[in-house]
């Protein structure tokens, strides 16, 4: 989320977060943040920017994979770093306790906003939630008088929201939540810089989602190919090993989820069905299982727009940009990309399919950006649930999005990614979309077009669509 501009540090987007957190700074109280979201996404460096030139800020970071000593040495050593204490050279702290009193005594005692920045705290407690029964031990009896802002930051959302938002031990106690996520269009496109085409940043979004370290690792000076063969198909792309780097630190039953992403990643399907495919009961296991990948963000759960949020009806579809990519062209060319020397792997592997796939993996930008797409039409105030339409036994959407409006208005969606203007013959394929549609009694249905470049001038002369989206609008 830092890009260099003429040699100078800028930071893109996340207004509305640091508006959050420096509301919370500024509080004559207490106040106990929580922020989590997927690796990669940027907690680190939001609270970064957000702790620029505040004066009493702590910073600790813990270490994936290390004991409870270790982290405890680790802390110690970043403590040491921080605070200009000559009683620190001579003390060995073995427990939580010990440090937290130390904290308490030198730290907390203060005059003035203390920040006490906690991230990666999954790591720190090592997955276990008595770390978490500490802090609010020290909270309620020694900190939360004292003007503290503290800040508990972690990558796996399961632990995040169980152990932490959901805990006995913190119910009550935190004043801040956030769920960070991508960045949008036009961050993406201030993130990679004005010298590549909207077109070819959609692409990057596509393939990427909104993720922040994936867009920075995108050479600007470089056309959208030789970014792909660079970062995805070379035998030393970073990208390669990323899916495992992904479910290895998130899940402790690996084989299991990655065997689920697979399934989901082919269609959309009922738990019943995934149940069946994956042979798991579909009861409490399977259930968790795909609730600890929905809280990840690498699936999404669907509910049809005339069904309830319990209906057995629901189904889940792959969520994650990259994993889609990533399933589609490189794992079953793992092998090739290993041992080959070429430069234009990435055409060679996408040649036939590749323009096929971009209009599915639109379909689902639209999807996960409903909102935005409400904004541009003027309705996002009145939006109640936006979510393709599918029946009972469809593998794919038979209605690419629409929207459900307090307005009483139905807003059908129809999206296409087309290197060309739309023309009078999407009205035929439109009318049979929507009369696949059990209107509600009372409503009106609205028609929207989201399009690379919108109608031509046969169909806006038509005047079919009351909403028309294009590239310029999403960016």
């Amino acid at each position: 989320m830092r890009i260099l501009e003429k040699g100078a540090h800028v930071f893109v987007g996340r207004k509305r977060e640091l508006k959050l957190l420096d509301a919370s700074y500024n509080s004559k109280k207490s106040e106990l943040a929580v922020i989590y979201g997927r690796r990669r996404i940027g907690k680190s460096s939001l609270v970064n920017v957000f702790l620029e030139n505040k004066a009493q800020r702590y910073q600790f970071e813990a270490i994936e994979g290390e004991t409870t000593k270790g982290q405890i040495g680790h802390f110690t050593m970043q403590l040491k770093m921080q605070c200009d204490d000559p009683v620190l050279a001579n003390i060995r702290f073995n427990s939580w306790e010990d440090i937290f009193l130390y904290v308490t005594e030198r730290i907390i005692r203060k005059k003035g906003k203390k920040i006490l920045f906690f991230d990666e705290l999954q790591w720190m407690a090592v997955g276990k939630s008595r770390l978490v029964s500490l802090l609010k031990y020290y909270w309620d009896n020694h900190w939360k008088e004292k003007n503290v802002f503290l800040i508990l930051c972690g990558s796996i959302a399961s632990f995040m929201i169980k152990k932490v938002i959901k805990s006995k031990a913190l119910y009550g106690r935190i004043t801040l939540e956030i769920l960070l996520k991508g960045l949008h269009a036009p961050e993406a496109y201030s993130l990679i810089g004005r010298k590549r085409s909207k077109e070819e940043i959609l692409k990057y979004l596509l393939v990427f989602g909104g993720v922040p370290k994936y867009l920075e690792d995108i050479d600007p000076n470089h056309s959208f190919n030789h970014n792909m063969n660079r970062l995805c198909f070379s035998p030393h792309s970073t990208m390669i090993h990323e899916v495992d780097k992904i479910f290895y630190s998130q899940f402790r039953e690996t084989r299991t989820y990655l065997k689920i992403t697979s399934l989901v990643e082919n269609g959309i399907f009922s738990q019943k069905e995934i149940s069946h495919k994956v042979g798991i009961s579909s009861g409490g296991g399977l259930k968790l299982y795909l609730e600890n990948l929905e809280q990840a963000e690498i699936i999404r759960s669907i509910v049809p727009f005339d069904k309830d949020p319990g209906t057995k009806f629901k189904k889940f579809a792959m969520a994650d940009e990259f994993l889609i990519f990533f399933y589609k062209y490189i794992k079953p060319n793992q092998r090739i990309i290993s041992e080959s020397r070429s430069r234009k792997l990435f055409e060679t592997l996408t040649a036939n399919s590749f323009d096929s796939w971009l209009g599915f993996a639109f379909e689902r930008f639209c999807f996960k950006n409903a909102r935005l797409l409400a904004q541009l039409m003027d309705f996002d105030q009145e939006m109640l649930f936006a979510a393709p339409y599918f029946g009972r036994n469809d593998r794919r959407f038979q209605i690419d999005l629409l929207f459900k409006r307090a307005d009483n208005v139905i807003t059908v969606c129809e999206i296409k990614h087309q290197k060309r203007k739309i023309s009078t013959k999407i009205i035929p394929e439109m009318e049979r979309k929507c009369a696949l549609l059990k209107t509600p009694r009372g409503y009106t249905t609205e028609k929207a077009l989201v399009s690379l470049y919108g109608p031509d001038k046969g169909l806006q002369n038509a005047e079919y669509f009351n909403h028309h989206i294009t590239l310029e609008d999403l960016f």
